[in-house]
């Protein structure tokens, strides 16, 4: 009796799931949706990067936007090929803060910051290269400037950081760094993460589950203990992995710089916020959150001490945070259900980017 019940409830459960698979694969509406997920390939030494000529439409409760990925593999219109006389080149490396998927290519603040530098330019042109890949930390960045853009020939490199997770992110992907450890140990793992990422991204249930595990994580996880990830870096007194997260980081940066000087290019940082740095209702909340917790949270920290981490190197900073601060109060200028900026968000980055860069000289 016991098992025919157990095998009606795993029935039951199945249809369930099949159900639910097929509606969300016919109404989308998710990164989930197997056609965003088409916009991604494994790499051997990245882990995975932007699928060249990929093409998707993306549609949310937010935003709908079509994305283009050139033969190249990066979201662009045009293709990249050999450096005309009089072009200057940058390319902008980063994540999804970078990459945009929440609005037209026109929208970004690369594309506007490429208009912006053209305006009065003379002679010289300016092509702005938008190099993010959603998931991306410091060290995919570094090892995607190695292996793909490099070969942009580009005059300035911008390695964008999002203070929010990126020293996480680079704690947990620092072994793909590591050159020493032999192939046959760093082939099973990789490969299994491979097998069952495929498994996931081939669910819709299976990756809104993961989708929803995540945004739990990242926006109420601070009512379990003292701020946990990605709050970490904002946290009073962090984890011992946060400093380790921040050197590894700096390092990173400064790879990227020495390469790109050897490219004959030039190399500059930008600091990216968080959301609740900008938007008070949002801090409030997560303030709350991790005080009733027992924890401290510090609106600037993460910011701080990317900073401080990237002092000593010789690399030009931008943080993005007082601009977007500035342009308050008015319309948002991040989406309210992602950590994306909006098309007003975009505009005040890339005013503020391209008054920088001339200020640099460059």
């Amino acid at each position: 009796m016991r098992v025919r019940r157990a095998l009606l409830f795993l029935a039951i459960v199945a249809a369930q799931f099949a159900i639910f698979e097929a509606a969300l694969r016919t109404w989308g509406h998710s990164e989930a949706a197997p056609a965003f997920q088409g916009l991604f390939v494994p790499d051997a030494t990245i882990g995975y990067r932007l699928q060249p000529n990929a093409r998707t439409r993306y549609t949310t409760a937010e935003f709908e936007t079509d994305i283009a990925i050139n033969a190249q593999g990066v979201r662009d219109d045009r293709d990249i090929g050999p450096k005309p006389r009089g072009e200057k080149r940058i390319v902008v490396l980063g994540d999804s803060l970078v990459l945009s998927v929440q609005v037209d290519l026109r929208q970004t603040f690369c594309r506007l910051l490429e208009e912006r530098l053209n305006r009065g330019a003379g002679p010289i042109r300016y092509r702005v290269i938008n190099a993010g890949v959603q998931g991306y930390g410091p060290v995919e960045e570094l090892l995607f400037y190695r292996t793909v853009a490099r070969r942009f020939e580009p005059d300035l490199v911008i390695e964008t950081i999002f203070v929010g997770n990126d020293a996480e992110e680079a704690v947990t992907s620092a072994p793909r760094l590591r050159a020493d450890r032999p192939a046959a140990l760093q082939a099973l793992p990789d490969s299994l993460r491979i097998r069952l990422r495929r498994i996931v991204r081939r669910s819709m249930v299976l990756q809104l589950i993961r989708l929803r595990i995540v945004s739990v994580t990242d926006r109420l996880g601070t009512w379990m203990s003292p701020p946990e990830p990605p709050l970490q870096s904002y946290a009073e007194k962090p984890a011992p992995r946060i400093d380790e997260g921040l050197r590894i980081s700096r390092d990173c940066v400064q790879a990227i710089a020495a390469d790109a000087a050897a490219d004959g290019a030039r190399t500059m940082v930008m600091l990216m916020p968080a959301r609740f740095q900008v938007d008070d209702v949002d801090y409030g909340h997560l303030r709350d959150a991790v005080d009733a917790a027992g924890g401290r949270l510090l609106r600037d920290a993460a910011s701080e001490r990317f900073d401080r981490a990237l002092s000593t190197l010789p690399v030009p900073r931008f943080d993005a945070l007082p601009a977007l601060r500035a342009a308050l109060p008015g319309p948002d200028v991040f989406f309210q259900q992602t950590v994306h900026l909006t098309p007003r968000g975009h505009e005040i980055v890339a005013g503020a980017l391209a008054d920088f860069i001339r200020q640099q000289g460059f």
